[in-house]
């Protein structure tokens, strides 16, 4: 863990002083208000949340800080339960990109459970924008998470678009046995674990841009565990199926 956190901080003392020498640095700042807290299909806060972000990019490299706040203290905490630091590196091609990064995952009420992923990610500039990105967690979990995705906009006005989206994740083996542990258990005794299916998601989002460095972007995202990650929840008395409503602000400069 020492070792994760001494990487990340040297990371992050690294992207600036390159965008120093390099010039000035695109800013961003995003401010989202969900129902809900879900990522890869898990639900991780079953009640209003606001998720913050701040970002700054220059010629490829990427640093970002994002977190979460229970919105109405409904667990008894107040303040950030989590947040992550993400660094990046990207290059644009004709028809496509490529970016390689390393994410930082903190959790201050639970310290232990801290963890890292490191990352990479295509995608192509064609019709409905096909992404496919790679995740390796690299700390605690140690286990490979795989996510394809494609999208499309439709203009409603000079200011504002339709966007839908979709994607499907799976996890490895060891993914599974890190955050479905219920199911995995019960597939190790029968010797028939593998890698499998975890979630499934489909997005509806109206970005409108009131002025051109601002964009607020209501949207509604349903989402849905598959395989093993959906036996475990339900053994555990969850529900897999996840509609989440929300809204966000951003200003870049």
């Amino acid at each position: 863990m020492k070792s994760t956190i001494t990487l990340v901080l040297g990371l992050m003392l690294l992207v600036p002083a390159v965008a120093v020498a390099m010039g000035p640095v695109d800013l961003s700042a995003e401010v989202g208000w969900f129902g809900r807290y879900l990522w890869r299909g898990m639900t991780l806060n079953d009640a209003p949340v606001v998720q913050p972000e701040l970002s700054a990019s220059l010629g490829g490299f990427g640093l970002s800080v994002w977190g979460n706040v229970d919105a109405d203290d409904a667990d008894g905490a107040s303040g950030f339960n989590e947040y992550d630091i993400t660094v990046s590196y990207g290059v644009g091609l004709p028809v496509a990109s490529l970016d390689v990064g390393f994410i930082y995952y903190a959790l201050p009420d639970a310290s232990e459970q801290n963890t890292a992923e490191a990352f990479a990610s295509a995608s192509a500039g064609v019709l409905l924008s096909p992404t496919l990105s790679v995740y390796r967690d690299v700390d605690q979990v140690e286990g490979w998470y795989w996510e394809a995705g494609v999208s499309h906009g439709l203009p409603l006005s000079p200011a504002a678009n339709v966007e839908v989206a979709a994607r499907l994740g799976a996890g490895s083996d060891r993914y599974l046995q890190g955050y479905f542990p219920t199911a995995v258990s019960k597939a190790l005794e029968e010797g028939t674990t593998a890698s499998s299916l975890t979630d499934l998601a489909f997005t509806l989002a109206v970005p409108w841009q009131p002025t051109p460095l601002a964009t607020v972007t209501p949207s509604v995202t349903w989402s849905t565990l598959m395989d093993d990650a959906s036996t475990s929840v339900e053994e555990a008395g969850g529900n897999g199926d996840t509609l989440v409503w929300g809204v966000s602000a951003a200003v870049s400069f």
